[in-house]
């Protein structure tokens, strides 16, 4: 009998959360996820979903500081 190995862990991603311009902006490192926010909560809210749904994904805020 061969022993089956076992599920690799999945890739580890990052969400990366940051002030642009008056806007919050969530970005994958992956480049397939980003999306324009016009307040953090929201920003956030979404990250979170969209780190929950994929397992291996982390969230990252770069500053919380909006810039002008």
């Amino acid at each position: 009998m061969i022993a089956a190995s076992p599920p690799s862990p999945p890739a580890i991603e990052t969400l990366t959360i940051q002030p642009v311009g008056g806007r919050w902006r969530v970005t994958s490192s992956d480049g397939l996820f980003e999306g324009v926010f016009t307040d953090a909560k929201s920003a956030v809210q979404c990250a979170r979903a969209e780190a929950e749904a994929h397992p291996g994904h982390i969230l990252v805020l770069a500053d919380i500081r909006p810039t002008a």
